[in-house]
């Protein structure tokens, strides 16, 4: 009874602490503009239980006429490289298309697809972690817990996160793409990146028991995934920073002092909003000159007709920010 408690309290602490820290460390990798904490929260939640429900159903439902042999390699095959990153993506992706579809305003681009993307990920990689920890020590005990730990929560911890990042890079670019054209291609090319990826990692786990070339296989995706997100995050901060340069370097004297431009479009350093934190004013109006930048780039690349009503918003942004000023 004692060990089944400390089993199932390592279970849980190993499945939320981790995957907490890793989200926590994503959203606060907005440099310029943190998103709505609510929203962050809505996402990870999503993540964590309707998509695990649903993932849960669909897989069951789906892969019934798929599996004419139950406990097989081939049915292991089918089961995790087939159905489950089909239904998975579905149920992680359709959260993030509704906060690109119905919250664009806080939808900006790539970095924004990205955080999303790693919250939801990290929510269902938590409870996916937990349940399969349970039946690890159901089945094992310590020794199997461990070992399970030490793979899906370190490991290929960030692997859930990868996968509906990469949709959300796909519709980070959609956000800023040419035509509407365009736009669902790139939404469908970060889709279909997240499937396939997800496929793969679960061929490579699938073939792992017969084949060693089966965990190569997954953690050279595992590899490849976490030095693809740290490339386009740098990459992201390096366009929103030369962003910021260019929209806000007419609103210094107006809106901001020479010291906060610079401290917005200065070199790599601290966050300038997580310098403001002990001036919650200042770290307000910066957030919102941020917001400006970021509309009136979007107001000069696509032009009002596309999105009408960014010149008011910007208006509203400027009045709050003199408001605050005066």
């Amino acid at each position: 009874m004692l060990s089944t408690l400390i089993g199932f309290i390592l279970s849980l602490a190993a499945a939320v602490i981790p995957t907490s820290v890793y989200a926590l460390a994503f959203y606060l990798a907005d440099r310029y503009e943190r998103e709505p904490v609510w929203i962050g929260i809505v996402a990870f939640l999503w993540g964590a239980i309707p998509a695990v429900v649903t993932s849960l159903f669909g897989e069951l439902i789906i892969g019934i006429p798929f599996v004419g042999d139950p406990g097989s390699l081939t049915a292991a095959i089918v089961e995790s490289a087939l159905v489950a990153p089909i239904v998975e993506e579905i149920a992680k992706g359709s959260a993030l298309l509704a906060i690109y579809l119905f919250m664009r305003n806080e939808f900006d681009g790539v970095l924004d697809g990205i955080t999303y993307g790693a919250l939801i990920g990290f929510g269902f990689a938590m409870t996916e972690n937990f349940l399969y920890f349970i039946g690890a020590f159901s089945e094992g005990g310590f020794v199997d817990l461990t070992v399970l730990i030490v793979l899906r929560a370190v490991i290929f911890g960030l692997n859930h996160a990868f996968y509906t990042g990469l949709f959300g890079i796909g519709l980070g670019m959609a956000r800023h793409a040419a035509s509407a054209g365009a736009a669902r291609r790139w939404a469908w090319l970060g889709f279909a990146a997240a499937m396939v990826t997800h496929s793969l990692h679960n061929l490579g786990a699938s073939l792992s028991s017969v084949s060693g070339l089966g965990i190569i296989l997954s953690l050279a995706l595992a590899v490849a995934g976490f030095a693809l997100i740290i490339v386009v995050l740098l990459l992201t901060w390096r366009q929103e920073r030369t962003w910021l340069q260019d929209e806000l370097r007419d609103e210094v004297g107006v809106l901001l002092s020479s010291a906060e431009y610079h401290s917005l479009v200065g070199g790599w350093r601290r966050s300038p909003l997580l310098d403001a934190r002990n001036d919650r004013e200042r770290a307000k109006r910066l957030n919102m000159a941020v917001e400006i930048a970021f509309r009136k780039h979007r107001l000069s690349r696509f032009g009002p007709d596309r999105e009408p009503k960014l010149a008011q918003q910007i208006d509203e942004l400027r009045g709050k920010i003199l408001g605050s000023t005066a």
